[in-house]
């Protein structure tokens, strides 16, 4: 299974960010379907269900410490990075604690096999995918708040109809 832990998105913002791109921003290459929008924490990559039992249970431990609370990040800018041509909308600024959050799921996902983290934490929401030039910049920069009370891990499925993100575990604070 291709996981990865994240932050999911209410129907209701996934919507209106949808709503915003459509009148600000031209085509800029594959946009994301709304339903697959979402903040990833700690990509995972490839792990059998062994190694996910054990994850499970990790996570739940860690979470049970109390570690972690709730929050709010703002999505109040636009960002292109040109090597994977992705153009995205993320906060400007998110608290320590959900970097943290993010490092520590990573890590746990590491001791179990998981890919290795690259680069620093960047919290983020992908608009578009295969964007060959940086994209002009929009009109109206919308602000998106998202509170969060949790994470969820997701399984990648691809299909005929492209990439399908599907819950497989969630976790509250």
């Amino acid at each position: 299974m291709r996981l990865f832990f994240a932050l999911e998105l209410p129907g209701e913002l996934a919507i209106q960010i949808a709503d915003w791109r459509q009148r600000q921003l031209p085509a800029l290459g594959r946009p994301v379907p709304p339903a697959n929008f979402h903040i990833t924490l700690a990509f995972l990559g490839e792990l059998g269900e062994k190694q996910l039992e054990q994850l499970c249970l990790a996570t739940d431990e860690l979470v049970a410490q109390g570690r972690f609370e709730a929050g709010e990040i703002i999505l109040d800018q636009v960002g292109y990075w040109p090597k994977p041509g992705i153009y995205w909308l993320g906060p400007k600024h998110w608290p320590d604690s959900l970097g943290q959050l993010a490092d520590t799921l990573a890590r746990r996902g590491n001791a179990l096999g998981a890919k290795r983290k690259r680069g620093q934490f960047r919290p983020h929401l992908t608009l578009f995918r295969g964007c060959q030039a940086p994209p002009p910049a929009a009109a109206e920069l919308g602000d998106f708040p998202l509170p969060y009370h949790g994470f969820t891990l997701l399984e990648s499925r691809a299909g005929r109809n492209g990439v399908r993100y599907s819950p497989v575990a969630r976790w509250h604070f």
